[in-house]
């Protein structure tokens, strides 16, 4: 498979040796790497179900785009598609570390499923807020603001002088929206993986590498998405 030819082989490796222990710092950065690179998200999630992390997280990584219900789905730029996948797998990453598995999604994916409601009609004021900050949260990380730009604040007002702290939104402020959305959208990406098949039997590291070795090279799957109406 042409994609493998991306995957160090330290990292082959590694994923085939693993015995219980957990993966490495450095393995699970070369995972966040290749994600960066724009890699397939079902050949990570199956480097994840080969180093046996959780069903949960395999799914979510290998699960769709949720995207709200309307006409303007296009309207989502491609490099925001990646971006969820990637922010995806640093929140797996970050939860196998500790253990755990959340239930929220990232505010990337938040973001990616508000675009299209925001050319609907205008927003509720506290889903506006909660764009807001999302919006602030994924273009800053990603460097996505115009040159004279330091936040989406100001973006949206207009004046790239003085944000203006009253426009400003902070956590808190939308806390309550965004765990709900956020969580059912994650919730809605396990269950689509789910009836895709994810997760469903456990595998052989070797076997698995074979055949994805042997099989055709996979599309670029961001954007893979299903619509529905969160709010």
């Amino acid at each position: 498979m042409e994609q493998l030819n991306l995957i160090p082989e330290e990292v082959v490796t590694e994923l085939k040796n693993h015995k219980n222990a957990k993966l490495p710092d450095n393995t699970l950065k070369m995972l966040q790497i290749l994600a960066r690179l724009d890699t397939p998200k079902e050949l990570l999630a199956t480097l994840l179900e080969i180093a046996e992390f959780s069903i949960h997280h395999i799914r979510y990584l290998a699960g769709p785009l949720v995207i709200y219900g309307n006409a303007w789905s296009d309207t989502i730029p491609q490099w925001l598609k990646f971006a969820c996948i990637q922010d995806r797998l640093e929140l797996i990453c970050n939860e196998y570390q500790k253990n755990q598995v959340g239930e929220y999604a990232t505010a990337t994916e938040v973001l990616t499923y508000m675009m299209p409601a925001t050319y609907d009609a205008p927003l509720h004021r506290d889903y506006a807020n909660l764009y807001l900050w999302v919006g602030n949260e994924v273009l800053t990380k990603y460097d996505k603001l115009p040159k004279d730009c330091q936040s989406f604040y100001e973006f949206i007002d207009g004046n790239t002088r003085n944000s203006g702290s009253k426009s400003i939104i902070h956590f808190h402020q939308v806390k309550n929206d965004f765990h709900d959305i956020s969580q059912s959208i994650r919730r809605s990406i396990v269950k689509h993986a789910a009836q895709q098949g994810w997760g469903k039997r456990r595998v052989n590291a070797k076997s698995k590498l074979d055949e994805l070795e042997n099989t055709h090279p996979v599309e670029i799957s961001a954007s893979s998405s299903v619509q529905m109406n969160l709010f």
